[in-house]
């Protein structure tokens, strides 16, 4: 067993005070401290005298040598920072991906103030700071990798062939980077969401950060050309986005949401760029 962030934190405090001689712990850290040392607990806590709390100090510094355990971890280290201090990288406070996107266009990325043409099915992993996000227009970004992957194939509104395309993240939340650099996007910046077409794809319109429009086939493409492709299956595992829905105030979406909800909808973007679909915005 090893220390997380939080029991270092609590080890530090205890070290800095010099004239705390309870510490108080339970869980994970209280079964590190049983593990590793013979200490006497009160019922309340692990109790020291000064000359047996400097004897503890000294024998944690023996196992963790690189940190000065008064002080604790640095924060906002990325992983590569934090093994300097400590054997488990995944203690550090910045993620592999909390700095960067996955990036595609239909036409060329400004990267490092230099234009970059990505050749069909490429997309590229950058740093947020290649990016010229002051003079971006609008961003699109993608729910689903593999449509993200074919996005030469996706047909659009003239305007927003020139977008930068970002891919959402494969967790529940919108991955970290994409906020970030939501975060850092100039006033009057577009943020459309390409989502499936059913609840949770919408509920996401609502909740994800910046969303400022929603990208979907037209009504009459939806019902008379989609419709087909629709998994009334999924569409039931979905009643608690639908629920969240109908709480929502209308939206310049409201047209579609109210045909998906209406018709039980849960149709993939898959089956929209299949077809050949050319997307409309609709703004917020």
């Amino acid at each position: 067993m090893e220390l997380g962030k939080s029991e270092i934190a609590m080890l530090s405090r205890f070290f800095r005070d010099e004239n705390k001689l309870l510490l108080s712990s339970q869980g994970k850290l209280k079964q590190w401290l049983e593990q590793h040392f013979d200490l006497y607990h009160n019922g309340k806590g692990f109790v020291f005298t000064e000359q047996s709390k400097t004897r503890f100090r000294q024998e944690v510094e023996l196992l963790y040598p690189r940190m000065n355990i008064r002080q604790g971890l640095p924060s906002q280290q990325n992983r590569l920072e934090v093994v300097e201090y400590v054997n488990n990288d995944k203690l550090a406070d910045i993620k592999p991906n909390d700095q960067y996107v996955l990036v595609t266009s239909q036409s060329a990325i400004n990267v490092f103030a230099r234009e970059v043409v990505l050749a069909p099915t490429v997309s590229l992993r950058l740093p947020l700071d290649a990016i010229d996000i002051a003079n971006l227009k609008s961003v699109i970004i993608v729910e689903n990798l593999d449509v993200f992957d074919v996005w030469h194939q996706v047909k659009l509104e003239a305007k927003y062939q020139h977008s930068l395309v970002v891919y959402r993240g494969n967790d529940k939340s919108l991955a970290k980077g994409v906020k970030t650099l939501v975060n850092q996007l100039v006033q009057g910046t577009e943020v459309l969401l390409f989502p499936d077409l059913d609840p949770k794809g919408l509920e996401m319109a609502y909740t994800t950060q910046g969303v400022t429009g929603l990208l979907a086939p037209s009504l009459d493409d939806i019902q008379t050309k989609l419709s087909v492709y629709s998994q009334g299956s999924l569409f039931l595992r979905q009643l608690d986005s639908v629920t969240f829905l109908q709480k929502q105030q209308p939206q310049g979406w409201h047209d579609v949401q109210q045909l998906i909800l209406n018709q039980h909808l849960a149709i993939m973007q898959q089956a929209v760029v299949l077809l050949g679909l050319r997307l409309r915005s609709f703004v917020r």
